[in-house]
C-alpha cells in the first residue's frame, strides 16, 4: 500500500476499484467526490500508476493483481478486512463481477431485456449471439445499421460499435470477443437518470440529457445537462434494479432503456455539481446512515468532459454537421459547468491520463 496523505479516516474508508488500466474517470470522479464529502478515498492499481491514484483527493493506491483473477479478489477482501468500517466502490463491470457485488447480474445485456420489461419499460430489440459464427451465419437477416455490444464488458473502452451493413458486419466480426448482442440502431435523444438505491428505495435521482456524445455514434456523454425528473421513471426504477444496491446509471434513447451501469460512471461530477454526491449517499447508506428524504439533483447544470468534446466538436465541423460559427459556440466555456477528469486545482488524472496515451503511442 503506498499512501498519499494520512490514512485515518474522516467519515470512513471507501476502496474504489479501478480498470487494470487505470485510466477510468469513473473513478477520478468518485475519489474527488468522496473526499469532498470527507470519506478518505483509496484506489486499486494494478502495474502502473493510475489517474485516480494520480489525484491529490486520493488517501491511498492498493496495488493489486488483475481484475478477476484470484489474487485481486483476496486482495481487496483483505484490506477491507484490516480497515474497520471500509466500503468497496466499482468503478467497472469487471470489478462488479470479480466482487459479486449488488448489481453484478445486471451488467449482462443480454437479460437487460427481461429486466426492462419486468419493470414496464421498452429496450430495443436484441438478439444474443454466442459466438462470431453465430452471428456471421445471421447476417443477411439483421436489420441495418445496427448496433453490437459485448454481452458483458470485461474491459476498458468503448464495447460498442455502429454497423452500416452485412459486408461491414463480415468484416468486423472476427475482433469480437466472447457472446455479443445485436440490436437495430436506435435514432432520438439520448438521456439518463442516476442516482443511488438502497433496500428498494430510492435514495437519489438526477436526471441529464446528453448535448454531445464521443464517439459519435455509440459513444458516452461528452456535454451533457441536469433536467426536471421524470417522475415515471423513477417510480419503475426499484423493478428495474431489483437486486442493486448504491450508485447506478440507466441511459435511454428517447423512452427505450439501452443500458444500465450499476456503478459509478463517466459524467459523475455532473450529479455532484448539481447537489447530489452520490458515492457519498451510497456509502452513508451502506454504513447505515442513508438520507431521510429524497436527494434530487437541480435542473440547468452543465457537463463537459473536454477531451471528447473537442474531438466531437472538431468531427462535426469536419463533416459539416456543425458551421464554424456553431462549432465556435458549443467550444466556449460556460461558467459553472462542472468538467470530467481536467481541472487546474487537482491537474494529477489529466496528467496521468495524458501519459498513458504517450505510452501507448511510443
Amino acid at each position: 500500500m503506498r499512501s498519499a496523505r494520512s490514512s485515518v479516516a474522516r467519515r470512513g474508508s471507501v476502496l474504489v476499484s479501478d480498470h487494470d488500466d487505470g485510466n477510468s474517470r469513473s473513478a477520478v470522479a468518485a475519489v474527488r467526490a468522496l473526499d469532498a464529502a470527507g470519506y478518505s478515498p483509496f484506489v486499486t492499481a494494478t502495474g502502473r500508476r493510475s489517474a485516480a491514484g494520480a489525484s491529490r483527493s486520493c488517501a491511498g493506491v492498493l496495488h493489486v493483481p488483475p481484475v478477476g483473477t484470484p489474487g485481486y479478489r483476496t486482495a481487496v477482501q483483505d484490506h477491507v478486512a484490516a480497515t474497520p468500517g471500509a466500503v468497496v466502490l466499482a468503478a467497472s463491470d469487471a470489478v462488479l463481477i470479480a466482487l459479486d457485488l449488488p448489481g453484478a447480474a445486471l451488467v449482462d445485456k443480454a437479460s437487460l431485456p427481461r429486466a426492462v420489461a419486468a419493470a414496464g419499460l421498452r429496450t430495443p430489440l436484441t438478439r444474443e449471439f454466442s459466438s462470431a459464427a453465430h452471428l456471421l451465419a445471421a447476417a443477411d437477416e439483421l436489420e441495418y445499421p445496427l448496433v453490437i455490444k459485448a454481452a458483458v464488458k470485461t474491459a476498458s473502452g468503448e464495447n460498442t460499435q455502429r454497423i452500416e451493413d452485412a459486408g461491414e458486419l463480415r468484416a468486423t466480426v472476427g475482433d469480437l470477443p466472447g457472446p455479443v448482442v445485436v440490436q437495430p440502431f436506435a435514432m432520438g435523444t439520448m438521456r439518463a437518470v442516476c442516482g443511488v438505491l438502497a433496500d428498494g428505495r430510492l435514495l437519489a435521482a438526477v436526471h441529464q440529457t446528453y448535448v454531445r456524445i464521443w464517439p459519435p455514434d455509440c459513444g458516452t456523454a461528452s456535454a451533457a445537462i441536469t433536467t426536471e425528473p421524470d417522475h415515471d421513471l423513477e417510480e419503475r426504477l426499484p423493478q428495474l434494479l431489483a437486486g442493486h444496491a448504491g450508485v447506478f446509471q440507466v441511459q435511454l434513447i428517447g423512452d427505450q432503456v439501452i443500458d444500465i451501469n450499476p456503478r459509478v460512471y463517466g459524467s459523475l461530477p455532473l450529479a455532484v455539481a448539481a447537489g447530489a454526491n452520490l458515492p457519498a449517499i451510497a456509502c452513508s447508506a451502506m454504513t447505515g446512515r442513508p438520507p431521510s428524504g429524497l436527494v434530487r439533483g437541480r435542473p440547468g447544470v452543465r457537463y463537459r468532459w473536454l477531451e471528447g468534446d473537442v474531438r466531437r466538436v472538431l468531427h462535426d465541423a469536419r463533416t459539416s454537421s456543425l458551421t464554424l460559427g456553431a462549432a465556435g459556440r458549443a467550444l466556449a466555456p460556460r461558467r459553472g459547468t462542472a468538467h470530467s477528469v481536467e481541472s487546474l486545482r487537482d491537474p494529477g488524472p489529466a496528467l496521468a491520463r495524458l501519459a498513458a496515451v504517450g505510452r501507448r503511442l511510443a
